[in-house]
Parts: structure tokens; C-alpha cells; sequence
């Protein structure tokens, strides 16, 4: 087996777990009685609570589980029997099932991302507000039709898991799933704790408050390893608690629904129950991972060997944590059952041959985890980029040229798709393409092995993006948003803690080159449905359709993911003469450094409860209020921005 390398990780606040209960495994090869761990053997570097985002999901449809063992759901009841007060604009949200929330499938839109990740600020509107915010949406798909993430769902399952037991989640979870457990370090924001506790993160290198998740049920949990580990076991063969073995071999069991054009090897609440590289041992693996917009986690269990790992950092990402526990768990694999390497493929062979004719079916445009054309000519596929919503929301357009392999892949030597779609830093990706096609749908599948850091190497397989439809959009509706190319919107409502004014605060587009019945707005595309409408195209995990309305000379957009911006009509020029006071609508006042102000280090005094932030003119935070050793006097950027957010009477004095 391969040594493990962590010196390459010292960087990032970092804890490593990994379970083994003393139960011979199933492999046939007989392991040294002396290479035994002990039961409930962790190795912690501190004892630290770190957020571990959506590896929550697991908990919560553990929780769902555990109430179905008591009957008091029935996993293919409608979610309307439980909440009765949930509904929503489209009348098909009456077949969507419980089991239906937990495999991804109801076809809801997606995420409230609004105020979903708060620094140093305990807020449950969230949760108080999800059944309006869904009151008033469309599906993106019949429920039940196919498996695509879905953030919201889980929130659901939350409000479920509290009108049938009586309790909130936290005190659910907290009773009937950790404390039978041992697992006493899991909590909330609402729990009972002490805030030394929970590891720290930084932001452009400063110390940052407390990143709370404020949706609890998709990605709001804190643990530690060890607890992570005690809960895994729930899953394991020889180690029965918690749940029925019934229920746990239900969690681990495959539950994709539909075609897997588009996602599969769904658990409940699972990312994958066939995980790679432990499939290439036919060794079962189930696998979830969790990024919050500080932590990262991963929790990976093998159940027929009774193996756990658990992985949570401040920095990074849930691939290095999902990484490192699967090399956790095959170092110990080698020591208790000695098992063996095997050769892996890391590339994608074959002769290059004809394109078969069926292929030149696939013309056309695509949407998903990225926008693009394909077309076909001189016996070559021309795949033109034209949006990648997982990185920048800079404008694009790059083409790339695939030859066709008798093995039925495209591969591209002329550049890397993949690593334009989804940066990430040391990794090396060799990448093969399908086209696929299901009844009358059209897909591009990509399978790429990843390489991080010279030593691990991962294998995905994912859905790039499906064929759209013939959209035609009125005339009118074109020419109103062709006037909206480049122009601004800002975040108008978030918290003034929210981690929205951290990343993104502000979007902008302007119409398809390729196809000017859509509209591209921060690297995804929507289809121009009215003069101020857009709607969200593709089958993936976040739809989203934006509304504007316009009052005062002002356009204000509204977006199905919770955002509120007002166009850069909003905006004023800052005067360090004015006090900046946020009026009783909460609106963030939003103002341009000019010239005259750029270039001075400016004290900033706060009178009330908010933050302020300053961004260059590409919208990267430069300084905020928000910094746990903030100054409050800081430098305004020429042709930058600054943003004065908080509660209604808040005041901002530049002195």
C-alpha cells in the first residue's frame, strides 16, 4: 500500500478519526492477529468542534429512520401528511414522499442560500421561514422522476423530524442519535455550549467569528472525529444501534431514483453507497461530504468490515477530507486483512475512430454544472465553454476540440475541460467524455481521474450537463435584457454576519452570445422567460428563477434561492462627511469610492449592531468590520466598493 502523506496538509486545521471494531473482517485473507486496532482507537490531534456541513444530512435522515423503527413514519407517506402546512404554486408537491426528501428527488428547486451561513449570530429565520419561501415555487421536475442534490429537502425533513416527535432537531438528535451513542460533543447553534470550543477560521488571513450553518437539518451540525466515528457505527454489520438493522441496511442501500442520466448512487442521505477506490477491492463503501463556507468534512464507512474515517478541516475542502479518510481506511485495510494494491487506471485508452452517426444527434445547447455548445464537423466534437458556474463569474468563451475513441470516449489533448470547470489547486485530471442518451434526452457525462498532490488519486463520474430544448423568448423580452448587459445588482437584505457579503456581493450578465434566448448571470444560464423574468435551465441541483420589479427609478431583483439585490442605480457616491444609517426597510447601504476618498486609511465608527465591507472593483473583499481583530480603520480602494449593513437605526461614521 501507499504511504500516507500528511505534511502536505499541515496547513489546515485538521482532525482525523478512524474507528475499527474488533470483528473479523470478511476478506479472505487472514490477518496478523498482531495487527489488530483496539476498538474505538481515534486519532485526534485536539478536541475541537468543527462544522461539518452536509455530512449533517446523514443525521437528519438517521433521525427520519428512527422514527419510521417507532411508526411514526412511513417513508412513502406524503411529506403533506406530516406537515400539513406545506405547499407550494405547483400542485405536484402532493406526491412528494419522505423517502423522496432523503434520496434527493422531490424536484424542488433547490437551496434558500439567504443568510445560510452567519459569523459569530445564532438565527433561526431560516427555519421559521422555509415553508413560505417554498410556498409561492414551481418543481423543477416531476418528484420522484430523478435524484438531483437538493438542499431544501432536508430542510423539510427537519420540520418533519419536530412535528412528529414533539422535539426540535437539535434536542431530537441530541437524545435519541448521540447520547445513546457516547457522541456528547455534537451540537448546533442552539445547543448549550462554549464558543472556545468550536475551531477557529480565517478570511483573507484574518480571525473570523463563529461560522454558524443556519439550516440545520441540510448542513448545520458541529462534532468532533470521535463523535463521527461513534456514529458511523450505527451502519456497521456487527455493531447494531440506534436504528433497526433494517433501517441501517435502508440508509446504505441504493436509492437513486429514476435513470442515472444525471445523478446516482444515492443512500439516504448518502452521497455514495459504492464509493470509490473501495469498489475496485469489492469492498462496499458508503460516503457522504460537507463543505460550510469555513469547514469541510468527510465520513467515509465500510459496513461489512465495521471501519470508519472521519475527516474535518477549517480550510480546504470535503475532496482533501474525502481523501484522506479513504487512505485512513485502506492503510488499516493492509494492516488488518492485508490487503493488497491493485493497478489503478488513470487514463481513459482506445484508437481514435469515426464518430458514429447517432453522435451527430447531440448538436445543440446544454446546461448544468456548466453552460456549452457541442457541435461536429470533420469527423471532431467542438465543445464551446460558455459558463462555469463553480468558479468565476467572468465572461467565457473557449472551445475545445475531442476525437472519439473506439472505447465510445471523447478526450481532448489540446487543454483540460474539467479543470477550466472545476479549478482546483494541485491536482493533476485525465478526463474522458460520453454522450448518453436516455428515451428522447441528451447528456454529457464526464469520468476523470483525479490526481491531488502527487499522491492521492480520486475516480467521479458525473453528469456535465443535458441538451435544452427549443426556447423561443418574445422579442421584447430579448431587447429588455440586452439593456441589463453588465449591469450590477447588489445584495440588498442579507445579515449583516451573513457569509453572503463575503463571496459574492453583487451579480451580473448579459445575454448568450450563442443564443440570445437566454441570459448568462454569474455563470449559468437562463432561459429569458418575460421582460423581467429569468428562469433557470438544466437539470441540476440549484434552479433558480429571478423576478425584477422596479420602484423609485430603482430595478430590485428577486431570486428563488432567498437573495434580494438592487441595481447599481442604487448606488451613491461616498461622502466621509455623511453618517450612513440603515433605514427601517433593513436595506444595505450600498456606496462607490470615488477618486477624492481612494487612497486613505478612514476610521469607521459603528453605532448600533452591523458591519461594514469594502471590496476592489471586481468584488473581492478587501476589509470588513466582520474581522475578529478589526481595526475599524481601514483603506478605500480606488473604484471599489463599500457595503453598510445591519439592524434598522444602525449608524456609520467615518471620522
Amino acid at each position: 500500500m501507499k504511504k500516507l502523506y500528511f505534511k502536505t496538509f499541515l496547513s489546515l486545521s485538521l482532525l482525523m478519526g478512524i474507528t475499527l471494531l474488533p470483528v473479523q473482517a470478511p476478506a479472505k485473507n487472514n490477518a496478523d492477529s498482531n495487527a489488530a486496532v483496539q476498538q474505538d482507537s481515534h486519532l485526534t490531534a485536539e478536541n475541537k468542534l468543527y462544522g461539518i456541513g452536509s455530512v449533517s444530512k446523514t443525521v437528519t435522515a438517521t433521525a427520519i429512520l428512527k422514527l419510521a423503527d417507532q411508526g411514526l413514519i412511513d417513508l412513502d407517506s406524503p411529506v403533506s401528511d406530516y406537515l400539513p402546512a406545506f405547499t407550494m404554486a405547483d400542485e405536484r408537491y402532493k406526491k412528494i414522499t419522505v423517502r423522496m426528501l432523503l434520496n434527493h428527488s422531490s424536484g424542488l428547486l433547490g437551496s434558500l442560500y439567504s443568510n445560510s451561513d452567519l459569523y459569530g449570530c445564532i438565527d433561526n429565520s431560516n427555519h421559521d421561514r422555509i415553508l413560505k419561501h417554498l410556498s409561492t415555487q414551481r418543481l423543477k421536475a416531476e418528484p420522484g422522476a430523478y435524484s438531483v442534490y437538493s438542499n431544501d429537502s432536508f430542510e423539510l425533513a427537519e420540520l418533519i423530524i419536530e412535528a412528529v416527535s414533539g422535539l426540535s432537531y437539535t434536542e431530537y438528535i441530541t437524545r435519541n442519535i448521540m447520547k445513546p451513542l457516547g457522541a456528547g460533543d455534537t451540537i448546533t447553534m442552539l445547543s448549550d455550549f462554549d464558543s472556545s470550543d468550536i475551531a477557529d477560521t480565517y478570511k483573507n488571513n484574518r480571525l473570523m467569528p463563529t461560522d454558524f450553518t443556519t439550516t440545520l437539518g441540510d448542513g448545520g451540525i458541529l462534532s468532533t472525529v470521535s463523535d463521527l466515528c461513534a456514529f458511523s457505527t450505527i451502519f456497521m454489520k456487527d455493531h447494531p444501534s440506534v436504528l433497526s438493522s433494517a433501517s441501517a441496511a435502508e440508509s446504505i442501500k441504493e436509492q437513486s431514483a429514476g435513470t442515472h442520466i444525471y445523478d446516482g448512487n444515492y443512500g439516504l442521505g448518502w452521497d455514495d453507497v459504492n464509493a470509490y477506490p473501495f469498489n475496485r477491492y469489492n469492498i462496499r463503501a458508503v460516503e457522504k461530504g460537507g463543505d460550510t463556507e469555513s469547514y469541510h468534512a468527510a465520513l467515509t464507512v465500510l459496513p461489512d468490515y465495521n471501519m470508519s474515517a472521519a475527516v474535518v478541516s477549517s480550510k480546504g475542502s470535503s475532496t482533501y477530507a474525502s481523501l484522506l479518510s479513504n487512505e485512513l481506511l485502506l492503510n488499516a485495510l493492509n494492516l488488518t486483512t492485508g490487503l493488497q494494491e491493485t493497478t489503478q487506471q488513470t487514463s481513459f485508452t482506445g484508437e481514435p475512430a469515426a464518430i458514429p452517426d447517432e453522435y451527430l444527434e447531440f448538436t445543440g445547447l446544454y446546461s448544468g454544472t456548466a453552460s456549452f455548445s457541442l457541435a461536429f464537423k470533420n469527423n471532431k466534437m467542438y465543445l464551446t465553454l460558455f459558463s462555469t458556474p463553480a468558479s468565476s463569474p467572468n465572461k467565457m468563451k473557449k472551445t475545445f476540440e475531442l476525437t472519439y475513441l473506439d472505447s465510445g470516449y471523447y478526450v481532448c489533448k489540446d487543454g483540460n475541460i474539467l479543470k477550466t470547470i472545476l479549478p482546483v489547486t494541485q491536482c493533476y485530471i485525465t478526463e474522458g467524455f460520453r454522450l448518453i442518451k436516455n428515451h428522447d434526452e441528451y447528456a454529457v457525462e464526464a469520468e476523470y481521474y483525479s490526481k491531488y498532490f502527487g499522491v492521492s488519486t480520486n475516480f467521479s463520474r458525473m453528469t456535465l450537463a443535458a441538451r435544452l430544448d427549443d426556447f423561443q423568448a418574445s422579442e421584447s423580452s430579448k431587447t429588455a435584457w440586452k439593456k441589463r448587459n453588465n449591469k450590477k445588482y447588489f445584495l440588498l437584505d442579507e445579515h449583516y454576519a451573513s457569509a453572503g457579503y463575503m463571496s459574492q456581493p453583487y451579480i451580473w450578465g448579459e445575454i448568450s452570445s450563442y443564443n440570445d434566448n437566454y441570459f448568462l448571470m454569474n455563470g449559468s444560464l437562463y432561459a429569458v422567460t418575460g421582460d423581467n423574468s429569468l428562469s433557470n435551465v438544466g437539470k441540476k441541483r440549484d434552479i433558480v428563477d429571478i423576478s425584477i420589479t422596479k420602484k423609485d427609478n430603482t430595478e430590485y431583483l428577486s431570486a428563488t434561492n432567498g437573495f434580494q439585490y438592487a441595481g447599481e442605480e442604487y448606488l451613491s457616491s461616498l461622502d466621509k462627511n455623511q453618517t450612513y444609517t440603515i433605514g427601517a426597510d433593513g436595506f444595505t447601504r450600498w456606496c462607490r469610492i470615488t477618486d477624492t476618498d481612494a487612497g486613505t486609511y478612514t476610521p469607521i465608527d459603528i453605532s448600533g449592531e452591523g458591519n461594514y465591507f469594502i471590496y476592489n472593483q471586481y468584488g473581492a473583499l478587501i476589509d470588513s468590520s466582520l474581522f475578529e481583530n478589526a481595526t475599524r480603520t481601514s483603506y478605500l480602494i480606488k473604484d471599489g466598493y463599500i457595503a453598510f449593513a445591519g439592524k434598522q437605526g444602525t449608524e456609520f461614521k467615518m471620522n
